[in-house]
């Protein structure tokens, strides 16, 4: 059976000799501008994936990740679960230099991927620690790991990583509800991914008064399409904690307006975001974003005008 790390880019070699080769790979020659005087990493980026990740989803957030690596360059190191009795862990090496309209505009990232034993974690933890910029900071992406198998490494894998990331639109497990040691340090890509769409929708509100917003407000619907339930979360959340700090009164419960939890909407060709602000008056606001994530709409009524706007706007790409 193949195993996950056979799914992504590399030569295979064993764990012992993929630093002594990434050394000597980077070596280059007495020539100017060899590659190791563009290899200048900025932070240590430990990709973590569980049993449950495909190959396909493997590839791409692994080819994000490089794509952000090319912007912010990276030591990375990816973690890939293995079948148990499956032999040695094996290891592979990835290197690349990217190159810009000038030679002078190069930028060389590097990938070092780990097959692993989910029951060795203090193990997994002693390797990880050779393989790190000691000296950078590190940042840590669990992608299909199990919750109680992330609270198994806060006291080992995680010690000292300056923040944890997840994706909760393609996690199993609700990982916000973890006990993190430092809640402070975790952070959501669905939630990062909606910055666009705040700043769209809070650029249209702002036009308008909070008492026009406020008054009559019943209830917010939002709904998203399949593989958008953390977005809409996010949005959900965004959206909750603005009215309440101005439309609820003073030493009123902050409930207000009543805002339930996202509504999935499987039909085919349904928005995969839309939003919808119901009042007991004459006022209206809906927005949408189509399936493909590239265009919207803002339909509103307010004091008797009614508005039809289209925008522009896309989630933030994995790299950004």
């Amino acid at each position: 059976m193949a195993e996950l790390i056979d799914a992504l880019p590399g030569i295979a070699l064993p764990v012992e000799e993929v630093t002594c080769r990434l050394d000597t790979m980077w070596a280059g020659d007495a020539s100017e501008h060899s590659p190791s005087e563009f290899r200048a990493s900025q932070m240590n980026v430990v990709l973590h994936f569980g049993k449950e990740t495909s190959p396909a989803d493997a590839r791409n957030r692994f080819d994000g990740l490089i794509r952000f690596a090319q912007r912010y360059p990276s030591r990375i190191i990816v973690l890939c679960p293995r079948e148990a009795g499956s032999g040695a862990m094996t290891a592979r090496l990835f290197s690349q230099c990217y190159i810009g309209s000038t030679h002078r505009e190069m930028c060389c990232c590097e990938a070092l991927l780990l097959s692993y034993q989910p029951e060795d974690s203090g193990y997994l933890s002693n390797q990880v620690s050779t393989w790190l910029e000691s000296d950078l900071p590190t940042y840590h992406w669990f992608s299909g790991v199990p919750r109680q198998r992330i609270e198994g490494y806060f006291e080992n894998l995680l010690t000292g990583v300056r923040r944890c990331v997840y994706d909760s639109s393609i996690e199993p497990d609700d990982l916000s509800a973890l006990d993190w040691p430092q809640p402070n340090r975790v952070r959501d890509l669905a939630a990062a991914r909606i910055l666009p769409v705040r700043q769209s929708i809070g650029q249209y509100l702002s036009g308008h008064d909070m008492e026009s917003l406020c008054c009559g407000l019943a209830d917010v619907t939002i709904r998203h399409a399949p593989g958008f339930s953390g977005e809409a979360a996010a949005l959900c959340q965004w959206v909750a904690s603005c009215l309440a700090r101005h439309c609820a009164e003073p030493g009123e419960d902050n409930g207000f307006p009543p805002i339930g939890a996202p509504v999935a909407d499987p039909a085919p060709g349904t928005p995969c975001l839309s939003m919808e602000w119901r009042y007991d008056n004459d006022n209206r606001l809906c927005w949408s974003m189509q399936e493909d994530g590239t265009r919207g709409e803002i339909v509103a009524c307010f004091a008797g005008r009614e508005e039809r706007i289209p925008t522009h706007i896309r989630l933030l790409p994995l790299e950004n």
